[in-house]
């Protein structure tokens, strides 16, 4: 009862503010109102403890379902395990068959794989392939089928591989004109008309051509080798129908020719000798001009005084000319004074036959010292360079090292003739100081002997 009146209390303090402003009921009438509360939540009640139930049944059932799902797929998983289980006897059994049958040609599969492989990189590296492309794309197909287990090589691919071989013995020896792209050193692609010699070499235009492995195309030498082996290259483009004309080849297929010209010619030697270089060759150069004036002046004045030996009567225009000239004046001195006239005039001569030759010898000595100090300014450079970088790289210390070898060189090629040509002006110019000191001795045993005749 403490409860119900409770409750009913509680009731009221809650419907009281909503009846602020309404009729007051009775207790009666309230609780009625109660009870006919309490019924509506009893009924709410049992409402949801129905549907809790029915959910419980229900939620069962799905249980029951599961289960029942994974039994029959665990059943059909363990027949599925054995079907993979029998599909692998039967697989194994089939391969077991097949390398039965197949036998000996197996091996020829992998025999034909390898030949395969070899000839794809064959054509990749010949210059051929810039006439007939697209090659090595068959070829990988069938290296991909003889390595396959599941596929065999068709009989039309054999054949093509066997031709594909015989075209390429064939094309290596034959010389064919055909356009085809080509990447200038600008890194331009132009349509060139190529000539290509067997699978070594490729011109156009009077220049050679390598085949560029990466990019499958054709690529103009960015230095091209000395105009020795371009004029050749030149006239085998120009020559038609059955002309025969000489022409180099590459063996190594193009890097010979990258080597050529990877290598310095004659001016870019001359460079690598720096300052020291040119100055050993203006020398060298000097002495040669001097060298080559005095002997045309050496030879001229021989053929004067050859001249005047065949004649008694004095021209001053060569030196025995002059030399008998002086006898001429003093014929009536006596010997001792002749004789110092002659050598006078002999003496006087004698810088006019020497002039230069002194310094074409000087030349000869100092050009191989420059070339000494050359070498030894290069290896200057290569302490130094290996002082700041080290001796990894060859490639630093190179510009000293041909400094140092260049200007050597050039010192011996600038000395070596100017050595021969000063041997040669000065025996030249002996030869013809001998010939007036023989004149001279002849005139004064002479005008001695007719001196005693006459003392006599």
């Amino acid at each position: 009862m403490k409860i119900r009146s409770l409750i009913v209390g509680g009731l009221m303090a809650a419907v009281m503010p909503f009846t602020t402003h309404a009729e007051s009921v009775s207790m009666d009438e309230l609780l009625n109102l109660v009870e006919a509360g309490q019924a509506r939540d009893d009924q709410q009640f049992r409402q949801r403890l129905n549907e809790f139930n029915s959910s419980r049944e229900r939620g069962l059932e799905m249980v029951n379902e599961a289960a029942a799902q994974r039994t029959q797929l665990e059943a059909l998983s363990a027949d599925k395990e054995a079907q993979f289980r029998e599909n692998e006897l039967a697989i194994a059994d089939a391969q077991n068959q097949l390398n039965e049958r197949l036998g000996s040609l197996k091996e020829l599969f992998g025999v034909l794989q390898q030949v395969a492989g070899d000839t794809k990189g064959v054509f990749e590296g010949s210059v051929i392939s810039s006439e007939v492309p697209g090659r090595d794309e068959f070829l990988t197909d069938l290296i991909r089928v003889a390595g396959s287990s599941s596929e065999l090589p068709s009989i039309s691919q054999l054949e093509r591989l066997w031709f594909e071989m015989q075209r390429e013995a064939t094309f290596s020896g034959r010389i064919a004109s055909y356009p085809a792209e080509v990447v200038l050193p600008s890194g331009d692609t132009v349509t060139r008309d190529v000539v290509r010699v067997g699978g070594f070499n490729a011109v156009a235009d009077g220049k050679y051509l390598n085949w560029d492995i990466e990019s499958a195309r054709l690529v103009e030498l960015d230095k091209q080798p000395g105009s020795r082996y371009l004029a050749p290259a030149a006239e085998l483009e120009g020559a038609s129908g059955n002309a025969l004309t000489g022409f180099w080849i590459d063996p190594s297929r193009g890097q010979l020719l990258k080597i050529m010209g990877q290598s310095p010619e004659l001016g870019d030697r001359v460079d690598q000798g720096g300052v020291v270089g040119y100055i050993i060759l203006a020398l060298g150069a000097v002495g040669i001009l001097l060298a080559l004036w005095r002997m045309v002046v050496l030879n001229a004045e021989a053929a004067r005084i050859n001249k005047q030996m065949k004649s008694d009567a004095a021209d001053e225009n060569n030196a025995l000319g002059r030399v008998m000239a002086v006898f001429n004046a003093n014929r009536r001195s006596d010997t001792e004074t002749l004789e110092l006239h002659l050598g006078e005039a002999i003496a006087a001569e004698i810088p006019r036959l020497t002039r230069g030759i002194g310094w074409i010898k000087i030349i000869s000595v100092v050009a191989p010292l420059l070339g000494l100090l050359g070498t030894v300014t290069g290896m200057i450079d290569v302490f130094e360079t290996m002082s700041l970088f080290g001796t990894g790289d060859p490639k630093l210390m190179a510009g000293g090292i041909s400094q140092a070898l260049v200007t050597t060189v050039l010192g011996l090629v600038a000395a070596i003739p100017c050595v021969f040509l000063h041997t040669l002006t000065n025996n030249r110019s002996r030869s013809l100081i001998m010939i007036l000191e023989e004149r001279a001795t002849g005139i004064l045993a002479r005008q001695s002997e007719q001196q005693q005749s006459k003392a006599a």
